[in-house]
């Protein structure tokens, strides 16, 4: 008995062993299935919900942006279909052949392949990266019959912004591009290839109101991420049509008129209702070059012109006002009481002051002037003498009232404010004071007085009408008239500027007579103005004044006018300046007489 139980006995040691382990699987099974038991009933829903994550995915539905129309019902931007390829690297076995192989059935150029396998190890494996933008029908077809040979290749359809005349409208428009990791979007849409937000002018400003609302959809995908069916889906919504105040075929005109110049801002404003008719800056370029990434060439040749093309120059360019500025100037001594409305001065070319002769535009002098003759012929010795009577801070006030130093408001991004100098700036900005020559710069719209084309249009408004006018680019209803606040500026004195810059286009002696219309009823007034860029040094008013075109294009004045038409019912104004192109009355006078003929043939049509 006592050797039959021996420990020592293997066959008994066996046995033992097999028993003990059959015990411990017994157990260990048991528990498992208690566990599975127990994560089928009760933890069915959370490995359910699980399960539908790896299979159900979700798609952002983009919204089609609003379609931008002018104030006739014409198209200025839109969305037009577009295809493009797309591959799920995480579908595809053999990257290098599928590459070769679409790059044969398109005409690519095999050398991208590898600039491609280069782009995708840093891609997500299972994110659709986008080949080809832009695909003709004839591509989708070639690519649509060898599909079953593509495994993760696929073609998707969508929509672009599309630019209808793009150049005329390119600062005022804008454009769309991809976000940056500096805009401020959705991050569920900022990865989308087709994504795109507003980044200049209008598409900028009513980015809110163009891009609409995205909407998704659930599918339910298989094990190699194809879809078997959808789920849900929720539509998105479009964005809303955005109709503008601006006239498409006076843009396009004005466009046109300015290529006769190098470099050029026009603005057109309706002043019984403040809307903007037409707003041109030149030269121009191609918005549709920028909605899928401007070209590197095409960059560079933007960014080194000299011309600055992609400068919006009606709101972000600064000039001094010259001789447009006289207005202002003469409002401001009447309005102050200290100029009687029968002020005459004698000129004879210059005017001592300060131990520092300041010269008149007529070196032989004007002779004897008045009010209207001094506007006429724009006298800048009668300026000078208002602005020894008033002082810079009559001056200064009255320039803010008239807008300068201070947006418009238009709905445009990037608007400049400009610049109205005064004593406190000088001491602050330059730490020196102010001297009675600084006014008297000022009289005559130079020095470091600054203002916008837009603003100039705007001055010419209020002096016209008396009302605190306001710019804007939305197209008003008769029923929405604006109301506009109307100043305190005597009546009497505006009808005399106005009569004296109506002399200016329509009598013989006006500086800007040879740019008069000449169709009855439709007739023009305005005023001229020629801002220096460089100081005409003692010795060239000793012997020879270099005329601008025998100076470089940088160092040419630049070229202004101000007008409005029909002379005797005052409707539209326009502001013109011509960027180192002389004479405001040779230049930029003829140009804005084309403007407001252009403008009364299409709004009385």
């Amino acid at each position: 008995m006592k050797r039959f139980f021996s420990s020592s006995d293997p066959k008994l040691l066996f046995t033992r062993r097999a028993f003990l382990i059959a015990g411990a699987q017994a157990a260990g099974g048991a528990l498992i299935l208690g566990r599975l038991g127990y994560l089928g009933i009760f933890r069915s829903p959370h490995y359910r919900t699980l399960a539908d994550g790896n299979r159900v995915k979700l798609h952002i539905l983009l919204p089609r942006r609003g379609i931008i129309y002018d104030r006739h019902g014409q198209e200025l931007a839109g969305n037009i279909s577009s295809y493009r390829l797309t591959i799920v690297p995480a579908q595809i076995d053999n990257l290098p052949a599928s590459l070769s192989h679409i790059s044969q059935l398109l005409n690519l150029d095999l050398k991208d392949s590898k600039n491609i396998l280069k782009d995708l190890k840093k891609h997500p494996k299972f994110t659709p990266y986008i080949l080809k933008q832009h695909l003709t029908w004839e591509e989708v077809c070639k690519i649509e019959v060898n599909l079953p040979e593509l495994p993760g290749v696929e073609i998707e359809a969508g929509y672009q912004r599309f630019y209808l005349d793009a150049e005329p409208f390119a600062h005022l428009i804008g454009y769309v591009q991809a976000p940056s990791d500096k805009d401020d979007v959705d991050e569920r849409l900022a990865p989308l290839s087709d994504y795109r937000i507003g980044k200049v002018g209008i598409e900028k400003s009513f980015q809110n109101t163009l891009q609409g609302v995205a909407g998704y959809k659930e599918v339910e995908v298989n094990a190699k991420r194809q879809i078997i069916r959808e789920r849900k889906k929720h539509e998105s919504q479009n964005g809303q049509q955005l109709n503008l105040s601006i006239s498409a075929p006076l843009q396009k005109f004005v466009y046109e008129r300015l290529q006769q110049v190098e470099s050029a801002s026009v603005v057109v404003m309706d002043i019984l209702t403040g809307e903007i008719l037409s707003l041109v800056s030149s030269p121009s370029y191609d918005t549709n070059l920028f909605v899928n990434g401007i070209p590197k060439k095409n960059w560079n040749a933007l960014q080194k012109s000299p011309y600055r093309a992609l400068t919006n120059k009606a709101i972000h360019g600064l000039y001094e006002p010259g001789s447009t500025f006289k207005m202002a100037v003469l409002l401001a001594g009447l309005e102050s009481g200290r100029v009687d409305p029968n002020f005459q001065t004698f000129c004879q070319g210059y005017i001592e002051v300060a131990n520092h002769r300041f010269h008149c535009v007529c070196r032989g002098g004007h002779g004897l002037v008045d009010l209207r003759r001094a506007l006429q012929v724009s006298c800048d010795i009668y300026f000078y003498e208002i602005a020894q009577k008033i002082g810079v801070e009559i001056l200064t006030k009255m320039a803010r009232d008239l807008g300068f130093g201070a947006k418009t408001g238009i709905e445009m991004p990037a608007e400049r404010s400009g610049l109205v100098p005064s004593k406190l700036w000088k001491l602050e900005k330059h730490n020196q004071r102010w001297h009675i020559g600084d006014t008297i710069l000022l009289s005559i719209g130079q020095g470091p007085i600054l203002g916008t084309p837009l603003q100039l249009a705007q001055m010419m408004g209020r002096l016209l009408t008396g009302k605190y006018i306001l710019p804007t680019l939305k197209k008003r209803t008769v029923s929405k008239l604006p109301i506009f606040s109307s100043y305190s500026f005597n009546p009497s004195y505006l009808a005399m500027i106005k009569d004296g810059i109506d002399a200016v286009i329509n009598e013989t002696s006006g500086t800007a007579y040879h740019a008069r219309i000449n169709v009855p009823g439709w007739e023009m007034g305005g005023k001229t103005g020629t801002a220096q860029v460089r100081r005409i040094t003692k010795l060239e008013r000793e012997t020879r004044i270099l005329r601008n075109e025998e100076l470089a294009w940088k160092e040419r004045d630049h070229a202004l006018f101000v007008g409005y038409a029909p002379v005797h019912h005052p409707r539209y104004v326009t502001a013109v300046v011509v960027e180192h192109g002389g004479w405001g009355s040779v230049v930029a006078a003829p140009i804005g007489r084309d403007a407001l003929l252009k403008t009364q043939e299409l709004m009385v049509s």
